[in-house]
């Protein structure tokens, strides 16, 4: 083990250096330069930008307004955040008992992130600027909302490390103790979730020969739902034994001692709630519903051996203004690039009398917004008065592949696949492309996604709702046990969930607005908490819950003593 132990020696010598990080730093802005001087975004072009141009490319059309100019910066950028990462974490590994020196790089940081986020959706923006990949109808504000809480969520990381540095020390010493077991609860929950998760797909996974780096990709895609899943619990067993461990040390006692209000004591821990459903909104907006639905499609994709995810199957539509029937066997989750195809797909088109004129069956097919349709691996079936007159086969391309293009098909994949979507695994761009492509359904169609509207926007406070009623239960002035209200407020999380649930399926249902339902369990149980909290700040004792009404004791007269058998008669007796 002694060259185990001369590594770790060399490491810490290294890692000690003076002037590692900005060495690091100018080592990596040096390479940036040198990399435009050689024209890097020729040699290492970005995939999505080549994907559009091809695109526009192979309809004939020219390439779209803004693709070129993010085609020679969006690989410096990519570049970029590759060297960058590495020295981001060398810089935060030597100096993360100084938060002072980490707030330059954390801040260059997130404007390279930023700048690099905001490139790349506008690359996918801009190449489907008339419809998305499916063929829904796009919402400008939908989308500009999205760049604008991505750029908000990564630029506020800088800005909560300044709010770290200039609070005072009880404010900092009360942050620490909130967010030491916040983060472990996290990290153990998150594990947890990954481990269940795994070894239900286990064996799909080893029946699918895949890799450990696409494994590792899988769940680490998932991050965002899962933190919008385990974030309320973690934050309210973080709430629950920072609270108790300092209220059995007596430092609260203490911290109010200094002529602190409670809200002012406990100020870091809701600023810090705030913060952290804040996230979970930004998430919740559209990469949880997204990162749910690719793990659904995935996981039933190698649970059915299919070579692409499947996110619905039999599919069947038929559109009567242009008298064509389809069938489709599986749908995948995208059809971003042509890697993923609709596979069993028959399209059956009539005449105006309905007998038939002409039918395609193909392995497989695929659509973008300018190219159309494009059916693989199949024939063309041509009819005249109804009777079938020739079945040619579909003509080879460049690469091989026998293909048939149909640019004049009028239909989309989201007109094919839209009534089967569910709006739990959808966020809000594309509930509101699925509003705005069917305004004339019937209420009860459209009743789930207004309800799931509002549910992405309500459903990360419920955070802060479950702070609001445990910090009165957390917090004690006595020398009283902490079991009671620690039971107590998991009691109320389970009822907090229960109620929650039952609001947004009636919301669903259409029995009660969309809005109504997804917000009323939070102003229920947030006023709940915030009168325990008006008790609890005044020194007063909380009110308790009587199932049953207390009975009212009534006044008894008092026997009076039977003289025979007091001890003055015994006496008298003897």
């Amino acid at each position: 083990m002694k060259w185990l132990q001369s590594a770790r020696a060399a490491w810490q010598r290294v890692i000690h250096l003076p002037y590692l990080g900005r060495s690091s730093f100018v080592l990596a802005l040096g390479l940036l330069i040198v990399a435009i001087s050689q024209d890097w975004h020729r040699t290492h072009p970005d995939e999505d930008v080549d994907q559009a141009i091809e695109m526009a490319a192979r309809s004939g059309q020219p390439v779209p307004y803004g693709i070129e100019r993010l085609a020679r910066i969006l690989p410096y950028l990519n570049l970029w955040i590759s060297i960058g990462s590495a020295v981001l974490l060398l810089v935060v590994w030597r100096r993360w008992n100084q938060p002072k020196r980490l707030q330059f790089p954390i801040t260059v940081a997130a404007v390279s992130i930023t700048a690099w986020a905001i490139a790349s959706e506008l690359v996918d923006y801009i190449a489907h600027a008339q419809m998305t990949e499916m063929g829904e109808p796009p919402v400008p504000a939908a989308f500009y909302f999205k760049q604008v809480l991505l750029a908000v969520a990564v630029l506020s990381m800088p800005l909560a490390l300044r709010y770290y540095l200039k609070c005072g020390i009880l404010e900092r010493y009360t942050l620490r103790s909130f967010l030491q077991p916040l983060v472990f609860c996290f990290i153990s929950f998150t594990s947890l979730w990954i481990i269940a998760d795994l070894l239900d797909n286990l064996k799909d996974f080893q029946e699918a020969k895949s890799k450990l780096v696409d494994v590792l990709g899988f769940y680490a895609g998932l991050l965002p739902y899962i933190y919008v899943t385990i974030i309320p619990v973690a934050l309210l067993l973080a709430t629950l034994y920072s609270l108790t461990k300092m209220s059995r040390a007596n430092e609260l006692i203490s911290l109010l001692g200094t002529g602190q209000s409670l809200a002012r004591v406990l100020r870091p821990i809701f600023l810090a709630t705030i913060y952290t459903a804040f996230l979970s909104m930004v998430a919740n907006y559209y990469w949880a519903p997204r990162a749910e639905k690719n793990r659904k499609a995935v996981v039933r994709a190698l649970t059915e051996n299919s070579p692409d995810s499947i996110m619905a199957d039999s599919i069947m539509f038929r559109n009567p203004q242009t008298r064509r029937t389809w069938y489709v066997g599986t749908f995948p989750v995208s059809l971003r690039g042509g890697n993923q195809r609709m596979r069993g797909v028959q399209m059956r088109e009539e005449a105006a009398d309905g007998s038939p004129s002409r039918t395609i069956l193909a392995g497989s097919a695929t659509w973008t917004p300018r190219g159309g349709w494009r059916f693989f691996d199949g024939n063309e079936v041509l009819y005249k008065d109804g009777d079938p007159v020739g079945t040619p086969p579909f003509s080879p391309d460049n690469q091989g592949q026998f293909v048939l293009d149909a640019p004049q098909i009028e239909e989309t994949p989201w007109s094919l696949v839209s009534y089967a979507l569910k709006a739990d695994f959808m966020g809000v761009p594309e509930i509101l492309s699925y509003l705005k492509s069917h305004p004339k359904a019937a209420d009860d169609k459209l009743a789930p996604f207004r309800t799931h509207l509002w549910h992405r926007f309500a459903l990360p406070w419920q955070a802060l709702a479950v702070v609001l009623f445990a910090v009165p239960l957390g917090v004690a002035y006595s020398r009283r046990g902490a079991v009671g209200g620690i039971a107590g407020s998991i009691f109320v999380f389970f009822v907090f969930m229960f109620v929650n649930n039952l609001f947004l399926n009636l919301g669903k249902g259409g029995h009660l607005p969309g809005w109504f339902t997804v917000w009323m369990p939070h102003v229920i149980f947030g006023s709940l908490g915030l009168v325990l909290f008006y008790f609890r700040s005044n020194n007063r004792d909380l009110p308790k819950l009587r199932l049953l009404p207390k009975k009212r004791k009534t006044t008894q007269i008092a026997r009076p003593r039977n003289r025979q058998d007091g001890p003055l008669a015994k006496g008298a007796a003897t």
